[in-house]
């Protein structure tokens, strides 16, 4: 399946509250300044759900869609080409944008593997941009 088929600019499920979560963001004057040199794909995967969201940054612009995550084969980072990857359970999610959960409790879940992430460096930039939306 080609990746123009999979992604959906309307994003569903967990893609579309991430949407309404950060869209706001592309009217943020200082958001698109800091980031206007950015070019970056991260995907974001509720793994108990039926659909994860492609965050795409590019030169200040923020554009959230969603991607069926079953079969497992559609996250593939050849098919998405995505620079960072992170996955948990709706829960951790939920606890970790509520402030219940710390870091250092996502590491232990990482560890555990619980938690899974790739690009880890890359996704930093990411954690960036969510202290935009607490501001």
């Amino acid at each position: 399946m080609y990746k123009k088929n999979l992604i959906d600019p309307d994003a569903r499920g967990f893609a579309g509250l991430i949407k309404k979560i950060m869209e706001p963001l592309n009217a943020n004057q200082e958001f698109k300044e800091k980031f206007k040199k950015l070019k970056k794909k991260f995907l974001i995967n509720a793994s108990n759900l039926n659909h994860a969201a492609v965050i795409t940054i590019n030169q200040g612009n923020l554009k959230v869609e969603s991607i069926p995550n079953k079969p497992k084969s559609n996250l593939n980072k050849k098919v998405i080409g995505w620079d960072g990857f992170l996955s948990m359970d709706s829960q951790i999610f939920l606890a970790l944008a509520m402030n219940r959960i710390s870091i250092l409790k996502i590491v232990i879940k990482w560890i555990t593997r619980k938690v899974k992430i790739k690009g880890i460096l890359k996704l930093l930039s990411l954690l960036k941009i969510f202290d935009y939306i607490k501001n």
